[in-house]
């Protein structure tokens, strides 16, 4: 009779384990209610609702790893990583609908009730055909009856 070794129940409980836990697809639902696609932590119209208020705020305890602070008047300066320094920081790409932002203001100029969805990527990657990659990550907000347009261009 075969007995198993301490390796193999332990391989055997790993696949056991990642098994049960797996969801169709690359789509998962964390308990705070944002939804993970494509890479991306997805807040909705629905997710944005408590937010009442900016972009900034309302990302704040959503979107994991997710900091930010501010030096005086100056745009807030945004780390979407964990292991990323202030003193290092290069803040992530911005987009509108498609088009690229200047910085990071205008996460706290757009309310969200104008906003149908954010999209936050935070190794800079995105299947979305158009956007750049960037290392630093991308946040991608789509506004209120704009639909869900392809980016503007380069």
């Amino acid at each position: 009779m075969y007995a198993p070794g301490p390796s193999t129940l332990v391989l055997l409980t790993l696949t056991l384990c990642g098994c049960s836990a797996s969801t169709s697809g690359d789509e998962a639902r964390p308990r705070s209610g944002v939804t993970v696609q494509n890479g991306g932590i997805v807040l909705t119209g629905e997710d944005l609702e408590d937010g009442r208020g900016n972009v900034l705020n309302a990302m704040q305890g959503k979107v994991p790893n997710f900091r930010f602070r501010r030096i005086g008047n100056e745009c807030p300066q945004i780390s979407l990583r964990n292991a990323v320094t202030f003193r290092s920081l290069a803040n992530p790409h911005v987009y509108v609908d498609g088009t690229r932002a200047t910085d990071t203001c205008i996460l706290e100029s757009l309310r969200t009730d104008d906003l149908e969805r954010v999209e936050v990527y935070p190794m800079g990657v995105t299947t979305r055909p158009g956007y750049g990659r960037h290392a630093h990550g991308l946040i991608l907000l789509f506004m209120r009856g704009a639909g869900t347009p392809e980016p503007a261009g380069p």
